[in-house]
């Protein structure tokens, strides 16, 4: 018990590190482009995050699903990784410029599409990648990957800030880390194996069925916490998106401790069978409603003069953002452990209709009532559908956890 204990502390300590790295850039790019261009530094950042959710295929969840059953699996899924990682998040990072420049500027900003290019597919295969880690019961691999990727990322956004920053500058370094922990991780879990080099399309067929049920759900998760992006993007209000994406990467920082024990709970429900599988997931919740209920009532109180100090007075308006946005991160985390139960139960139908749900709720309160409560309306609608979305799942988990058939509705 203690190893699993000290297993969590470590994974915790290096996300808590990683999240540090994230949240220095976007102090860093706060401070020195101010809210407009912070506004167009996340845009980009955020249409290269939604090339990697729509590449992604749920890959990364199959992958655990087969490496922690089979570890020799290892130098075939990598190789299926690579590919998938590079050809599809190169596509899926093309089909989204061509739908941003369809809906946004006549003139397309070629800068902006080259680091969209290259940071969609370095970002989706560095995933799959840190998450066989996680398989493969090496938390420590993943710890000190995670943390290169973080202090990548700040070290080359301070060059980028000195002697005359600028939003290209950081942009370009954010490609450099991506690229650098990706070449990183790719050499550290290759190493004493031999990596083939054709695709293994019975290995992917295998795993498809389960990978895009992950998928849609993963898929439709992230759409419903960066819809507001795209929302506040086409209002040309680039000033407002530079507030929403510093309340944004707030709601992420709090959801790293919920992260970090679903991505270690996974493979251990994978393993479990009926009843010891049942009381982990139910000790797991328990435990994380607790500790997530002090941590957002903690960051309510200490929101103003925390985001006053770190990110100026320019940046005050973060603070009703930062309220609004915390029930999702209450319940989005009480849904990741009831989601990881299913997923391991064999995913049922269900489960992905929950997000199916959740996200075309949120699509039409935003469309019809954006304009009339603005960006403070946009956080408050994510919270009362994550709300919606973590019920059904919880609701879900009693149908299907105590009697632990498989169920495919």
């Amino acid at each position: 018990m203690w190893s699993l204990k000290y297993t969590y502390v470590e994974m915790l300590l290096s996300r808590g590190l990683a999240i540090l790295g994230s949240l220095g850039v976007a102090i860093l790019t706060a401070r020195m482009l101010g809210p407009a261009d912070r506004g167009r530094y996340y845009y980009i950042i955020t249409l290269a995050a939604v090339g990697v959710q729509l590449a992604s295929f749920g890959i990364h969840s199959s992958n655990s699903y087969l490496i922690a059953r089979t570890p020799g699996l290892l130098a075939r899924v990598m190789t299926n990784s690579a590919w998938i990682g590079v050809l599809g998040g190169t596509a899926a990072a093309a089909g989204v410029l061509l739908f941003d420049f369809a809906l946004g500027d006549s003139v397309p900003d070629h800068v902006f599409a080259a680091v969209v290019l290259l940071l969609a597919p370095s970002s989706l295969l560095f995933m799959y990648l840190v998450n066989l880690a996680v398989a493969l019961n090496r938390p420590r691999t993943f710890n000190a990957l995670i943390i290169f990727g973080s202090v990548a990322s700040i070290l080359l956004a301070l060059v980028a800030a000195y002697p005359s920053p600028s939003l290209n500058r950081f942009l370009f370094a954010a490609v450099a880390a991506s690229v650098l922990a990706c070449g990183l991780s790719w050499i550290v879990l290759a190493r004493g194996i031999s990596i083939p080099r054709a695709f293994d399309y019975s290995l992917f067929y295998d795993s498809i069925a389960f990978a895009l049920r992950v998928h849609i759900a993963t898929l439709l998760s992230f759409l419903m916490a960066r819809m507001g992006v795209l929302l506040i993007r086409q209002s040309g209000n680039f000033a407002d998106l530079g507030y929403w994406s510093v309340a944004a990467q707030i709601a992420d920082a709090l959801l790293i401790l919920p992260g970090t024990i679903t991505l270690l709970l996974f493979p251990s429900l994978v393993r479990a069978e009926g009843a010891v599988r049942w009381n982990e997931f139910k000790t797991t919740l328990f435990q994380l409603s607790a500790i997530m209920a002090v941590l957002c009532i903690v960051v309510a109180a200490a929101a103003h003069p925390v985001i006053e100090t770190v990110f100026g007075v320019a940046f005050l308006p973060v603070v009703a953002l930062v309220l609004a946005l915390l029930p999702s991160v209450f319940f989005l985390a009480i849904g990741s452990v009831a989601s990881q139960f299913l997923s391991a139960s064999g995913f049922p139908l269900s489960q992905v209709l929950a997000w199916v749900f959740g996200a075309v709720l949120q699509a039409v309160l935003s469309i019809v009532l954006f304009g009339r409560f603005g960006v403070i309306g946009l956080a408050w609608i994510q919270s009362g559908c994550a709300a919606a979305v973590c019920v059904w799942l919880l609701i879900n988990s009693l149908i299907y956890g105590p009697h632990e058939k498989s169920r495919s509705t």
